[in-house]
């Protein structure tokens, strides 16, 4: 079966079980629908990250169509990711938004998202990587300054991507929560929306990055169809643990709770993608 047939069987599998759970939703008649969060804070940091996201989004693809990186060394890929990420963290520190006003810069939703997917960013990159060097045969060839044998530049690319996949589960999983009764059939189907969000997540990136060619895979097909449900296992962790910052009005995350749920979560993710490797029986080994 060759890889478009698969994937097809795959996403049609995935969204007919998806329509299977949505049977057992109630729609609450007293609930109000809400994409965005109705916390102010919260919702002005999701604002700006959607309205933010589509110019660095539209910078990548003017990159790869025009193949802009092949004039860049490892300090032009550095300067490039750097300028994707930074206006995340340094714009809502510069120019807070009205919401934000006589809140401590530490104490604002924006900064907290960003402490998360960063730390997120920097284990899935440092350890993380690895597993794709060895159980998926993956390998970065472009110029880079490297960290743990990962291209540093990457560490920063992977939170301007990572913070727009989550504000965007964030809304799907909170619109289910305003929508529907909060009963075992809205779980069920909640579960089945975070595993399809996983899947589906993972495989678009690695189609969308296919353009590139210093990013490659021993196998294609393997990428595309096992390797979404690898790189999807990050998601299925993440999507609804990051949407708990904040999201309770009357429990404000603190940073360092913040900290601590960002890196319970990336554990958990490692646990279980070094559980696949020992199923698999890969071997791995880390850079001296």
């Amino acid at each position: 079966m060759d890889t478009t047939t698969t994937m097809a069987t795959i996403f049609t599998g995935l969204f007919s079980a998806l329509f299977g759970c949505s049977l057992f939703l109630k729609r609450d008649p007293q609930a109000k629908s809400s994409w965005l969060s109705t916390h102010s804070c919260k919702r002005k940091g999701e604002e700006f990250t959607l309205l933010y996201t589509p110019f660095w989004i539209f910078s990548v693809g003017i990159v790869i169509g025009m193949k802009e990186y092949e004039r860049w060394d490892e300090w032009g890929y550095m300067a490039y990711c750097v300028c994707c990420a930074l206006p995340y963290v340094l714009y809502p520190l510069l120019f807070p938004f009205a919401s934000d006003s006589g809140i401590p810069w530490y104490d604002r939703y924006i900064t907290k998202a960003n402490l998360w997917i960063a730390i997120f960013s920097f284990i899935g990159n440092y350890w993380y990587t690895h597993y794709f060097y060895h159980v998926l045969k993956a390998d970065y060839t472009f110029p880079a300054h490297r960290l743990n044998d990962v291209p540093i530049c990457l560490y920063f690319m992977t939170h301007a991507y990572f913070m727009f996949y989550h504000i965007l589960s964030n809304m799907t999983l909170r619109r289910v929560r305003t929508t529907f009764v909060a009963d075992a059939g809205r779980l069920l189907f909640e579960t089945a929306l975070v595993i399809v969000m996983s899947y589906t997540t993972a495989f678009m990136e690695s189609l969308t990055i296919c353009g590139f060619p210093y990013y490659k895979f021993e196998d294609v097909h393997m990428a595309y169809t096992i390797g979404s449900a690898f790189y999807g296992i990050y998601f299925l962790v993440s999507f609804p643990m990051f949407l708990r910052v904040d999201e309770d009005a009357n429990h404000k995350f603190t940073l360092f709770q913040t900290a601590v749920e960002a890196l319970g979560s990336s554990m958990l993710v490692l646990c279980m993608l070094d559980f696949v490797r020992l199923f698999l029986g890969v071997p791995i080994y880390l850079p001296h």
